[in-house]
């Protein structure tokens, strides 16, 4: 009887907040003008002046009365900052802040775009454009749930802050850590979302259900130089002891080398989470990883990753990305160096990390490695335990948003703004659209968005908002369905009902700036 009342109640509440619809389409349409807008306004690296996209964007706020304060070590380099505040009979003090967050620059122009990079092109259902997934998609969605709880007719419970920031893309050292340093106070929050996560389409055949990837955590960023000596001089004269020989060898075995795989808290969450989806073969090899035997763990730990992404939570990756030497075609120099680009993972020592490098190269003296730029430890570890509210309102707002999905944590290897929100201590978890595996993805040429990963990061992104920062009632829901072990996940039965969230009106807002 209870149960009935209850659910009258909540109906009845529900009626009569119903008078609007939820319209995601007019909200979709408004983000879609916004990231339009802001493509078309060129941030890109090395000297992005985002003072011309927070200019966009404060012109939007002055149309809805919306207070802003712009903080800039540099002319051009502009962030802003936005709070809407918590309603005062629903306000509680220990209801800390949520913060959005959104950077506006962009990387460089990289060679190979057939489009225009600064021009967006609307082109079989994608929006092209430099930023369109990074990160000008968030900042463009930040900006229109800013503008639609804006009018006050939904009650907040905590204050939300708006973050549109500068310098990502080249450490941050003219946006978040200059702001940290200089206005520390004005970003109070206990709960970030931010860039990082997205959705990873299902494989029948190995991963029948959708996944929302959840960045809970980061690896650590960094940098050493490897380096070679042997003879210079002309190339009709110098044999073997050629620079460029010695450190095509000593890659050879940075390629070989395999640190030791690793586990924490989280990792170990994220493979109890894909466990039930894997077949009989794949679960004995994950079972093996809690083996008492350090041989039986390990092989295990390599078996799966051989799954690239697999691989990226659980070991220290190495990366060669820049090679140097001469620059004449008839000269030999006396020393050739790449540059190895390391993810390191939170729990490792970034040092020991370098020493047990060197130490393969301990008999050969004329192989050195310098470390160019090291990670700040002690290196901020994610929430392990997956309990608060923030989590909770994402795999919530997933049900909504999506139906039947895994939301499964884990570690990205990408750095990003992330690191400096969890080191003043703010619990940050990153989401968003569709991971690309064919191109057009951050930082390749023509990139793109499709207007329904749009459409679907919108409805999510507002939908874990509403559930973190409003009292709406909390309908009966589903369980999402567990495969049990052994047996793998099908995508058939009922997709859970959503959950009751209050209705917007039609909205529209301008598309180009005055």
């Amino acid at each position: 009887m209870k149960q009935v009342l209850y659910l009258f109640a909540a109906f009845v509440l529900a009626c009569s907040l119903n008078a609007q619809q939820l319209d995601f389409d007019a909200l979709n349409q408004t983000a879609k003008d916004h990231l339009i807008n802001l493509i078309e306004i060129d941030t890109s690296q090395p000297e992005p002046e985002e003072i011309k996209a927070i200019r966009y964007i404060y012109k939007v706020l002055n149309k809805y009365k919306i207070d802003w304060d712009i903080y800039r070590i540099e002319k051009p380099r502009g962030n802003l900052i936005a709070v809407l505040k918590a309603d005062k009979e629903l306000a509680d003090p220990q209801n800390k802040p949520l913060l959005l967050i959104a950077h506006l620059d962009t990387a460089a122009i990289q060679e190979g775009w057939t489009l225009p990079p600064a021009k967006a092109t609307l082109k079989d259902g994608r929006i092209y454009g430099l930023g369109s997934t990074d990160a000008k998609n968030y900042a463009a969605i930040n900006l229109t749930i800013l503008t639609r709880l804006a009018k006050g007719d939904i009650k907040l419970k905590r204050d939300i802050i708006f973050l549109f920031t500068a310098d990502e893309e080249s450490g941050s050292e003219k946006g978040i850590k200059y702001l940290y340093d200089q206005h520390g106070d004005k970003l109070q929050a206990a709960y970030a979302l931010n860039e990082g996560g997205g959705i990873m389409k299902g494989d029948d055949a190995k991963m029948p259900s959708d996944i929302l990837f959840i960045e809970a955590g980061t690896k650590m960023y960094m940098d050493i130089l490897l380096s070679a000596k042997g003879d210079g001089g002309n190339s009709s004269a110098v044999g073997q002891n050629n620079a460029i020989y010695k450190l095509s060898q000593a890659l050879s075995i940075i390629e070989s080398y395999q640190p030791l795989y690793k586990f924490s808290p989280l990792t170990r969450i994220f493979f109890e989470r894909i466990f039930p989806f894997q077949d009989a073969d794949a679960q004995t090899t994950l079972k093996l990883l809690e083996s008492d035997d350090p041989a039986q763990s390990q092989q295990a730990a390599k078996i799966i990753s051989e799954d690239e992404f697999f691989k990226t939570q659980i070991t220290d990756t190495i990366t060669p990305t820049i090679l140097s030497s001469g620059t004449e075609a008839n000269t030999v120099q006396n020393e050739a160096s790449a540059n190895l680009n390391c993810r390191l993972l939170p729990q490792s020592d970034p040092m020991l990390f370098v020493d047990e490098l060197s130490a393969l190269f301990a008999n050969d003296e004329n192989v050195t490695l310098t470390v160019i730029e090291r990670p700040e430890t002690p290196f901020p570890q994610p929430p392990t335990d997956l309990n608060d509210q923030l989590f909770k309102a994402i795999e919530k707002a997933a049900r909504q948003t999506f139906g039947k999905i895994l939301v499964l944590p884990g570690l990205t290897p990408a750095s990003s703004e992330s690191e400096f929100l969890r080191r003043h201590g703010v619990i940050t978890y990153g989401i968003g659209p569709l991971i690309q595996k064919n191109g057009n993805g951050p930082h390749e040429p023509d990139e793109s968005i499709t207007e329904k990963d749009l459409f679907d990061q919108l409805k999510l992104t507002f939908n874990i908002v509403m559930n973190l920062v409003t009292d709406t009632p909390d309908l009966p829901e589903e369980e999402p369905a567990v495969a049990q072990e052994g047996e793998t996940q099908s995508q058939e039965g009922q997709t859970p009902q959503d959950e009751f969230l209050p209705v917007i009106e039609n909205e529209v807002l301008p598309q180009t700036a005055e």
